[in-house]
C-alpha cells in the first residue's frame, strides 16, 4: 500500500504566511486607533485589517487543523484507492479531473481539488487545501492518472 501525504513543511510555511498577514491586519487596526490620520484613512485601515484577519484567520485555522490531523491525501495499491476512509475499486473510476472552488469542511473555504469520477455519477473529492506546491501539483496529478490508467493494462 502506497501513501501520498500533504507535506508538513509546506503546511508550516503557509501557516507562517497566514500569521504574517494576520499580524499585519492587527497592526493596521492598531495604527488607525492610535495614530493621527484623516478619518477616511482610519476607515480604510480598519476595513483592510478586518478583511485580512477574516480571510487569513480562517485559512490559518484550516492549516492548523490540517497540521494536527492525519496528513494523508490518499493511499493506493494495485486494486483500490482509499480517500478519507472510503475505498474505491480502481476499475470503477471513469476519469480524474482538476477543479477549483470545491468547498472544504473547514469554515466554508473553497480550494482546488482532484475529482475522481466513478461510474454511476458519484464524485470523490481530494482537496488540496492550498498546501500542494506548484512543483508537487503535477506530480500528484500524474500519480493519480497513472493509478487509474494502470487498471487498463491489467
Amino acid at each position: 500500500m502506497k501513501i501520498v501525504n500533504y507535506r508538513t513543511s509546506t503546511i508550516i510555511g503557509r501557516l507562517l504566511i497566514c500569521a504574517l498577514f494576520i499580524l499585519t491586519g492587527v497592526a493596521l487596526i492598531l495604527a488607525s486607533i492610535y495614530l493621527e490620520a484623516p478619518a477616511l484613512r482610519k476607515v480604510v485601515s480598519v476595513t483592510a485589517g478586518i478583511l485580512g484577519i477574516g480571510f487569513f484567520g480562517r485559512m490559518g485555522i484550516m492549516l492548523i487543523i490540517l497540521l494536527i490531523k492525519n496528513k494523508q491525501m490518499f493511499q493506493y495499491d494495485q486494486e483500490n484507492i482509499t480517500v478519507r476512509d472510503k475505498t474505491i475499486i480502481l476499475d470503477t473510476i471513469k476519469n480524474i479531473e482538476i477543479e477549483n472552488g470545491i468547498r472544504t469542511e473547514y469554515l466554508g473555504i473553497k480550494t482546488p481539488a482532484f475529482i475522481l469520477t466513478i461510474r454511476g455519477g458519484e464524485s470523490i473529492y481530494i482537496p488540496t487545501y492550498y498546501v500542494i506546491s506548484k512543483k508537487d501539483f503535477p506530480v500528484v496529478h500524474k500519480t493519480l492518472k497513472g493509478i487509474v490508467s494502470d487498471r487498463t493494462k491489467r
